[in-house]
Parts: structure tokens; sequence; C-alpha cells
């Protein structure tokens, strides 16, 4: 038997948007993998439905629609692989990295908000590998993404520590099996793959990982889809999406997320009172937010019917 799902997937056509399409500033943030992009075994092969990212474009021009992406993804690959329109923003690395400048080069960013805060850049041995020469330009510039602070010494000298851990795992591999761990290296942390690997090769993976985040409590750790991430820093995607939100003075906020880093930026909207909020999840994770659409086919019907709706109520 199925168990129930709580809540339950609804169609999309079942969520109202009355509340927000009439809102004065409609903040529509979005998870990227899962949400907006089907999930890959391969993260460097993700892409936007074509649908997806048309209506992401159609609401991202409309007035006071601000667009955000918030991911686990580090920002230089969230702005590559997104295709995401030129006035969205982006929080990364599942909160740790931002990206509002679009909002101060439009002029949107009300004052003295986090949009106008400085920046700072990651160096370039903490930059991403570059993409290959054919492949098509980000529409965002790696150059905008930044965080709070420049790494202090011990989280460079826990970072060091973290990659000896894992090439240690990576050494240890099963002859048996197939797939490899990938690590992908972000600037405040790493995040450990297992998807496309075998299930015993997983299982010793996912063993191994769990034993890396006990001995080094200091650090942040968290599941996923088929990964663990590994953070200096303890910023969560609530905290990514409280800063998107004062940095738009949105008064309405629709946030569609699938993973379990997801559920922060969900607990947060739950307790936001004082905002029109709509929560919510995509697929079938034990979530605590209200709503549930089954897929990224059903995020692109919802964002093609939200851009419709909010276009019609601005019309007046």
């Amino acid at each position: 038997m199925t168990p129930t799902l709580h809540p339950p997937v609804l169609d999309q056509s079942a969520l109202d948007l009355t509340s927000l399409t009439s809102a004065r500033t409609l903040l529509v943030a979005l998870d990227f993998d899962g949400v907006i992009a089907p999930l890959q075994d391969d993260p460097r092969t993700s892409t936007p439905l074509p649908a997806s990212a048309e209506a992401v474009a159609q609401i991202a021009a409309l007035p006071r629609t601000p667009v955000g992406y918030i991911s686990g993804r580090n920002m230089a690959v969230l702005q590559d692989l997104s295709k995401a329109p030129a006035n969205a923003i982006f929080i990364g690395s599942h909160g740790l990295e931002t990206d509002f400048s679009a909002l101060g080069r439009a002029g949107l960013a009300p004052s003295g908000t986090a949009a106008e805060a400085p920046v700072t850049t990651p160096s370039a041995a903490e930059a991403p590998a570059a993409t290959p020469a054919d492949a098509e330009a980000p529409t965002h510039s790696p150059s905008d993404a930044g965080f709070s602070t420049p790494l202090t010494q011990e989280e460079d000298e826990a970072l060091a520590a973290l990659d000896g851990a894992l090439d240690d795992i990576r050494s240890r591999t099963p002859a048996d099996g197939f797939g490899e761990l990938r690590v992908e290296r972000k600037p405040l942390g790493r995040t450990a793959h297992t998807r496309g690997t075998s299930p015993n090769r997983a299982e010793f993976f996912l063993a191994e990982l769990d034993a890396v985040a006990e001995r080094m409590p200091h650090l942040r750790s968290f599941s996923g889809h088929a990964m663990t991430e590994f953070a200096v820093r303890m910023e969560t995607k609530g905290h990514g999406l409280a800063r998107m939100i004062e940095a738009t003075g949105a008064d309405a906020v629709v946030f569609l997320g699938d993973d379990t880093t997801d559920e922060d930026a969900f607990a947060y909207l739950n307790e936001r009172d004082d905002l029109v909020t709509l929560p919510v999840k995509v697929g079938t994770q034990d979530t605590c937010a209200p709503f549930r659409i089954a897929d990224p086919d059903a995020v692109s019907a919802f964002l093609a019917r939200l851009a419709d709706a909010r276009a019609t109520s601005l019309r007046g």
C-alpha cells in the first residue's frame, strides 16, 4: 500500500494565488535542482525545463515581482546553469553565498538593506573549475558572487582537514560496484555526491560521511538527495530567504523547494505571519510545508499560471 503523504500531492491548479498576485511586492523564490531543473545523476548536466525558464522570464519582467534562486549550488555554477533572467537575485551554497547586485543595478533595493552591502569574492584558488570553451556564457558574472566575510584561518584549516578526510574516503572505495564519490568544492564547504553509484558503494560512502560528521562537529553537516553537505558556517536556506525578503521589501512570498535542505526555508515562512506566504514542497519527501505538488512539470504549469495571474492583477 502506498503511504499517505502529508500534505497530499495537489494539482498545481488547486493552489490559491489570489493573495499573492494582489500583493504590492511579490517575491518568487525557487530552488533549482528538482524544481526548475529535473534531478540528474550528473549535476553538471542539469538544465531548466523550457516551460519553467519561459515562465520565470515572464515573472521577472513584471513590476515589483523579483525572482530569486535559493540553491545548494555554489554561486558561479548556479548562475551559469540556471540561465536565470539578468535581474534575478541569488542565494548559493545553502544560504552561505549572496548576490543581490541585480536589485542595486535596477534601483530596486530598499535603502539600508542587504542588497547595498559590499560583496567579497572568492579567491582564484576557491573558484570552481572553468567551464568548457564551447559552453554557453553565463547570464550573470561569477564575480558578483560573495559572502559576508572572507575565510578565516580557522575556517581555511577546517576545509583543508575536510578535504583530507574526503580524499581518504575516496581512496578506500570498495573494489566491487561502480560509481565514484564526487566532491563539489564550494567557497565555504564541500558537497559529497553519491548519485549514480552502486548500492554497496553508496552505503559505504554514506557511512563514512556520517563518521566524518561525527569527528568534525564544528562543521555544519546535513544530507539531501544522494548528497552530504559540509560547511564551515551555520547559515541555512532559511537565513538566505530572510535576507531576500528584507532586500526586496516583499510583502508576499512564494517558495518552491524539493530537498531536505529546503525545510529550513519552509519553517521560516511558516513563522512569518506578517507576510502572505505560499511554501510549496515539490515531490514526496517529508516536509513542514503546508502544500505539495508533484514534480518539475507541475512547477512549470504553476509558474505559468502565476505569471498570467500576476500580470492580470498588475494591469488592474
